[in-house]
C-alpha cells in the first residue's frame, strides 16, 4: 500500500488515489522472474460490485469459484489472440507454439477458491469420461494440443495459427471485466469445465488457506456441518442484515492495523450471517471433494501457526490427507494471517518463487530427457 512510516508514531499516505505501488511489490518480483500476473476483484472485494452494498459480502461461494474459472478462460483466450502472428493467420503455415504454464496463487479465502477450481475442473473431467463421453473430451483435448495433427505436437503444444481453435470445446468466455456475471464456455459443450487440459495448470499455491475458519469451540469439520452451518443458515434467514464483528478474533500486527485503517476497499466491520454460512459451505465442499484433486498438479501450502483467522491445524490436516504426490507445507513463525503484506513477507515471496521456479526447471529437465530418449 502507498503509505510511509516516518517514525514509530506516525504514518503518511503518499497518494490517496493510487493506493498500491508496483515498486518492490510481489507483482514486480514475479515480472522480473518472467511471469505475468493476472488477478481479479471478487464479488464484494476491491473495486467490484458489492452484494447489497456491503463490502466483503457475496451471494454464493460457488459463484466465486465460477468467476475465477471464467477469468482463467478469458486469460487463455487473450493469450491465444496475442500469439497470433497477424490478422492473416489463416494464410500462414501453422506453427508450433508451447502453451504457457499457469500457476494459481490464492490467499485466505482465495486459497480455498484455487483448490476448489482444481476440484471442479477435475471432477467435471472425470464425470465426463465416466459417463461415456470420453470421445468428446478426448477430441476436445486433441483440438487444444494440435488442431491439425496430434501426432506432430506433444501434450503441451498447440497450433496458435489454426482457425480450428474456434472449436466449440475451446473457450468462448465473455470478455466482460465484470466479475459477478458468469457466461458459459459454450452451449455445445456439455459442461463448463470439460477442457481442463486447456489451462495447462502446473501448480497451485495456498497462503493462509481457509480450510477451516478459526472460531471458538471448533472440534473439526463435523462441528461446522452439524452445528455451525445450521445455526448460520437460521440466523441468515431471521437476521439477514446483521453483521458479525471480526475484530475480536482478528489479531493483527500494528503495521496491518494501520494499513486497514486507510484501505478504502477493505471490510473492517465484519460479515453477515449468510456470508459466514457460504464460507462454511466452501470449506465443507473442499473437504468432501478432496478425492477430486488432480494428482498431477503440485501443491504448496504456506501457513502461520499464529493465524487467528484460518485454522493452521485445518490447513495441515488437508495437506496430510490430500492424495497428491508432489506437495509441500511450509510453517511460518512470528506472523499472523496476512502473510503476504506483514513485515517479513519477502521470505514468503521467496518460498513461493523458489517453488514455482523449481517446478518449471524440473519440467524442462523432463522434456529434455524425453527428447534424448526419443533420439
Amino acid at each position: 500500500m502507498n503509505i510511509k512510516f516516518p517514525n514509530d508514531s506516525e504514518e503518511l499516505v503518499v497518494d490517496n488515489d493510487n493506493y498500491y505501488i508496483y515498486k518492490d511489490s510481489w507483482i514486480e518480483n514475479f515480472n522480473k522472474n518472467g511471469y505475468s500476473v493476472y488477478g481479479l476483484d471478487l464479488q464484494g472485494h476491491g473495486e467490484s460490485e458489492t452484494w447489497k452494498n456491503v463490502r466483503g459480502d457475496f451471494s454464493s461461494f460457488d459463484d466465486l469459484v465460477d468467476d475465477v474459472i471464467q477469468y482463467m478462460n478469458q486469460i487463455q483466450d487473450e493469450i491465444s489472440n496475442d500469439n497470433q502472428t497477424d490478422g492473416e493467420s489463416y494464410d500462414i503455415v501453422p506453427t508450433k507454439k508451447k502453451r504457457l504454464p499457469m500457476y494459481i496463487v490464492g490467499h485466505s479465502m482465495g486459497g480455498t477458491i484455487g483448490l476448489r477450481v482444481l476440484q471442479s475442473l477435475n471432477k467435471e473431467k472425470e464425470e465426463t469420461i465416466d459417463s461415456g463421453e470420453s470421445n468428446n473430451y478426448k477430441k476436445c483435448s486433441i483440438m487444444l494440443d494440435n488442431p491439425t495433427n496430434v501426432n506432430e505436437i506433444d501434450n503441451d503444444m498447440y497450433d496458435m495459427n489454426s482457425s480450428k481453435n474456434d472449436d466449440p470445446c475451446t473457450s468462448s468466455a465473455s470478455t466482460s471485466h465484470t466479475t459477478n456475471t458468469i457466461s458459459s464456455t459454450s452451449n455445445k459443450c456439455e459442461g463448463r469445465y470439460n477442457c481442463l487440459d486447456k489451462f495447462n495448470i502446473k501448480g497451485c499455491v495456498t497462503l493462509s488457506g481457509m480450510m477451516i475458519i478459526k472460531i471458538l469451540w471448533n472440534i473439526g469439520l463435523n462441528s461446522f456441518k452439524y452445528f455451525y452451518l445450521p445455526i448460520m443458515n437460521f440466523l441468515a434467514y431471521v437476521a439477514s442484515n446483521k453483521i458479525i464483528s471480526s475484530e475480536m478474533r482478528y489479531k493483527k500486527s500494528e503495521y496491518i492495523d494501520t494499513i486497514c485503517k486507510y484501505d478504502k476497499f477493505r471490510n473492517n466491520i465484519g460479515l453477515k450471517f449468510r456470508c459466514v454460512s457460504e464460507l462454511i459451505k466452501g470449506t465443507l465442499a473442499l473437504d468432501s471433494n478432496i478425492n477430486y484433486m488432480p494428482k498431477d498438479i503440485p501443491l504448496l501450502f504456506v501457513h502461520s501457526k499464529d493465524d487467528t483467522v484460518c485454522c493452521f491445524k485445518g490447513a495441515y490436516s488437508f495437506y496430510k490427507n490430500v492424495d497428491v504426490p508432489e506437495k509441500e507445507f511450509h510453517t511460518v513463525a512470528d506472523m499472523h494471517h496476512a502473510i503476504t503484506v506483514e513485515p517479513g513477507n519477502e521470505e514468503i515471496l521467496k518460498i513461493v518463487m523458489d517453488w514455482i521456479c523449481n517446478l518449471r526447471k524440473n519440467g524442462e529437465d523432463e522434456i529434455e530427457d524425453e527428447k534424448e530418449n526419443e533420439i
